[in-house]
């Protein structure tokens, strides 16, 4: 378990975990990222540790366009009542949304992070977050992507984890996020 000090409040930001984002992962993979990303939920609501959610939407017509069944958030791990979700059209969650109001407004000034796409999305909010100054803690077993450009997803998000190197992202994995 995660010791927080008293001057700093937590919160698990959990990026467009939508139908289709996840959906497109292969089977196994898809699985296990619904199965760190519910234990990241269940330990983090066990603990008391607000749970913000991000959800991405597309003007054009597309698979996240607003209001459709893949833009919505993977049933098994919706939101509780109660918990936020911060829409958005852009990668990083901050540009042009309530983010930061919404983190602000709960004390918030470290963040633990999942999510879909880990190249995309994922990396640009951490980067976000991190101009912000904001603590960061990326959950390296809850967050996947896609193969592309000639590589595999795991090289993919070996690539990413390194560009954190020297930078004060803490990376982890689900059992010891919190």
């Amino acid at each position: 378990m995660r010791h927080k000090s008293p001057l700093m409040s937590v919160a698990l930001l959990v990026i467009d975990m939508q139908n289709d984002l996840v959906d497109a992962l292969t089977g196994e993979r898809r699985d296990d990222l619904i199965a760190a990303v519910s234990d990241l939920l269940r330990d983090a609501r066990a603990n008391a540790t607000p749970v913000v959610y991000i959800r991405h939407n597309e003007d054009a017509p597309g698979p996240l366009r607003f209001g459709t069944p893949p833009w919505e958030i993977a049933a098994s791990i919706a939101p509780l009542p109660g918990e936020p979700i911060v829409e958005k059209q852009f990668g990083d969650a901050f540009q042009e949304t309530d983010l930061a109001g919404v983190l602000a407004d709960r004390g918030i000034d470290e963040l633990v992070v999942c999510g879909m796409q880990s190249d995309f999305c994922v990396a640009a909010t951490v980067r976000g977050a991190m101009k912000r100054g904001y603590r960061v803690t990326l959950v390296e077993d809850a967050h996947a992507t896609y193969a592309s450009a000639g590589k595999t997803e795991r090289e993919i998000i070996d690539d990413l984890h390194r560009s954190f190197r020297g930078d004060a992202v803490r990376l982890v994995y689900a059992t010891a996020a919190f």
